[in-house]
């Protein structure tokens, strides 16, 4: 079984969510906020790439990137979702103002990974590192969101940035000194340095995750929770405002 992530997340929302989305294959409707994330990521990726290839970055070469993006994509229109096009042009013009002096080299970009977990070489764990940078004391996990910097990390993306450092002291044998969260909306980050108990709880809870797939575990967990569900126009089991 493959585990990642995002699938991890989903099902520790909602066991019924998780069923309708991974195991069902019930589609999830468009998120203008989710479509601007993933435009960014791919143009900040394509960017990079260039700069650690030719050594040069320029403002433009974001800006011209970013229309490519657009050019080459069969369901985006810049008529049709101006607010999409203004938010990435935005975002990607804010993160050059902040970092023009300072983009740094990373060593890896949207890196892919997929490693068996411990004691269940039956599950792999898989997912997308959006960066990586060569630090004097090890490596430095660098996610991007597209969102405003919150006081601390949540528990969800304390997650995220865990099981990225797992992946790659595992899989590529490689030490993880700094977990950083890069906030787009304002160009900051937050950093800590990985918890190895941490780690090892994430590892746990991916193993119990397989144990309840495996044992089709989707009982609902209906709540205030539901209206930010994908899935709650069309769920049974949906939690409704009391009258």
């Amino acid at each position: 079984m493959r585990l990642s992530f995002s699938k991890l997340s989903l099902y520790e929302f909602c066991p019924y969510a998780y069923r309708l989305r991974y195991v069902e294959r019930v589609p999830t409707p468009f998120a203008p906020h989710l479509a601007v994330g993933a435009i960014v990521h791919t143009v900040l990726q394509r960017f990079l790439q260039r700069l650690n290839e030719t050594g040069q970055a320029a403002r433009g070469d974001l800006h011209a990137l970013h229309a490519a993006y657009w050019r080459d994509a069969p369901r985006l229109d810049r008529e049709r979702f101006p607010d999409i096009w203004s938010r990435g042009h935005t975002l990607l013009d804010g993160y050059w103002t902040a970092n023009a002096g300072a983009l740094g080299r990373p060593i890896m970009l949207e890196q892919y990974f997929r490693i068996p977990l411990p004691a269940a070489d039956e599950h792999t764990l898989e997912g997308v590192i959006d960066r990586v940078d060569e630090r004097a004391d090890g490596l430095e996990v660098i996610d991007y969101k597209s969102g405003k910097r919150p006081a601390q990390l949540s528990r969800r993306l304390h997650t995220q940035l865990h099981t990225y450092a797992l992946a790659l002291e595992r899989g590529f044998g490689r030490r993880v000194t700094r977990l950083t969260a890069y906030f787009l909306h304002d160009n900051q980050a937050l950093s800590s340095a990985p918890d190895a108990e941490v780690v090892r709880e994430v590892s746990t809870r991916y193993q119990s995750l397989a144990r309840n797939v495996n044992a089709a575990a989707y009982d609902p967990t209906p709540g205030r929770r539901c209206n930010a569900c994908d899935f709650r126009r069309r769920c049974p089991h949906r939690w409704r405002e009391p009258t």
